[in-house]
């Protein structure tokens, strides 16, 4: 067996005190990790996400007055470590909810604050975003400002989550009565239609086609579809936000430069995996390559969450600092490949059955390469691919 002192933990040594990673550290280790390949393989199902929002991982940075806990960012992101490297697909899903949740409770709309900021921060009401559409250099998807209603129109290549969630923060660009593109994006909270799952995998309306569900290699088990919308009418009361194009871009900028925890989480995971098969099965060599992924890790951790936190008390050194942090997510990209990788090649045949943790990790590596990408994060990863 591998020693206490092989395993990575977090990155935050005080995390492990805290009675909320507690519960989830549980919740990973006896819910998650046994049905991973199960929810990967058949999808994951709405009362899989109240259970987690049960444990309080979905309310855990936003107020405590709101149902929340206020945590820190070393408790948000163990946290993130433990769902993403117990499940990816539970991971994503619920990565879905925490933006919707942050600009409802930012919005000066108040009557939608108050409707809604509770039930996300609990957990109660699940949600669910669509905005990577924006980052394209041509758009087909747009919002028309009618006064008292917006009509939507176009198409959403997938929306993850769309079947299971309550509301949907859609994000789109303004399109004026005469047809031309504004440069302003608005935010709306929409409440998708109610599906059955047990009985339809799609949706098909005058004004709105949803579904079924794509035939995704990696992450398949998300629920994520595509949505079509023909004059779908919002209520001007779901307004969010309403935002120059120019200063979007940039604020998402910022936060997409930053390494994602759950990149950490999964290569933590395969690590750890890859340490104890070297125990068991005792390999040599597979100890080696473990101890060097590790030690990698640790060192890549520290500099990536050491720079976050720089640049998110400084909106001044985030901008000063977009290439230098979006090297480090590349190469933490990078990294998880790399141990997924190992696990694979460790595991043998097995490793190709689709009940394989590691033919997993490998696929929800792959996944994340192109998860919140950018340009400049994929000329980043071309580097490390090519080098």
């Amino acid at each position: 067996m591998s020693s206490v002192a092989d395993v990575i933990g977090p990155a935050d040594p005080k995390a492990s005190e805290s009675g909320e990673v507690s519960v989830i550290a549980d919740f990973a280790a006896d819910t998650l990790v046994p049905h991973a390949n199960r929810i990967d393989q058949r999808g994951i199902r709405r009362p899989h996400l109240d259970e987690l929002a049960a444990t309080g991982a979905l309310g855990l940075p936003f107020p405590t007055a709101l149902g929340g806990s206020d945590a820190g960012p070393g408790i948000v992101r163990e946290a993130t470590e433990l769902i993403a490297g117990a499940c990816g697909t539970t991971w994503f899903c619920a990565a879905q909810h925490r933006t919707p949740t942050k600009a409802v409770l930012g919005t000066d709309n108040v009557l939608l604050h108050d409707r809604w900021a509770a039930r996300m921060v609990s957990g109660k009401a699940i949600a669910a975003i669509a905005f990577a559409h924006l980052r394209r250099p041509t758009q087909r998807f747009w919002i028309r400002d009618e006064g008292d209603q917006f009509l939507l129109n176009g198409s959403l290549d997938w929306v993850t989550n769309w079947p299971l969630a309550d509301v949907v923060l859609i994000e789109g660009y303004r399109m004026s009565s005469s047809g031309e593109q504004r440069d302003e994006i608005i935010s709306l909270l929409v409440e998708p239609p109610k599906l059955d799952l047990v009985h339809s995998n799609q949706m098909d309306r005058d004004d709105l086609q949803a579904g079924p569900s794509l035939s995704l290699a990696a992450m398949g088990g998300t629920q994520t579809w595509p949505v079509s919308f023909a004059d779908f009418r919002v209520s001007g009361e779901q307004l969010v936000s309403r935002v120059p194009a120019t200063e979007w871009h940039h604020a998402n900028s910022l936060i997409a430069a930053d390494a994602n925890p759950a990149s950490f989480g999964m290569a933590r995971a395969s690590i750890n995996e890859l340490t104890e098969l070297a125990a068991t099965t005792n390999q040599p060599t597979v100890a080696e390559a473990a101890a060097s992924l590790r030690s990698e890790l640790l060192d890549l951790r520290a500099r990536a969450y050491a720079d976050a936190d720089l640049a998110s008390a400084d909106p001044q050194m985030a901008a000063a600092t977009v290439v230098e942090r979006t090297a480090l997510r590349a190469a933490a990209l990078d990294l998880n490949l790399r141990a997924a990788t190992a696990l694979v090649a460790a595991s043998g045949g097995g490793a190709m059955m689709l009940s394989s943790n590691a033919q997993r990790r490998a696929r929800e590596a792959l996944f994340l390469l192109v998860q919140g990408q950018t340009a400049d994060l994929r000329q980043a990863s071309l580097g490390y691919l090519t080098d």
